[in-house]
């Protein structure tokens, strides 16, 4: 797992494009790392992608730190899937 912090561009937060998890119904995700080694689902509403960005209207505050790799094997451990 690694982690990157939310950052602020313009008016809108940002996250790597990697950090984004989309459920079975569609909703978007980001898991965020309060501590090391702790893990969180927050919702996130995307604007807009733009490259490897996705542009937020709401999400975890600047620099809240993500998960950017690894996302889909948290979603596992959470969800027990694939296992």
């Amino acid at each position: 797992i690694e982690t990157t912090a939310v950052r602020r561009i313009g008016r809108r937060l940002s996250v790597p494009y990697s950090a984004v998890l989309y459920d079975p119904t569609g909703k978007t995700w980001v898991y965020t790392s309060p501590k090391p080694l702790v893990f969180m689902r927050r919702p996130v509403e995307i604007v807009r992608i733009d490259g490897g960005r996705a542009f937020l209207s709401s999400g975890p505050r600047a620099g809240t730190a993500v998960a950017r790799v690894g996302v889909a094997e948290l979603y596992g451990t959470e969800f027990e899937v694939g296992h």
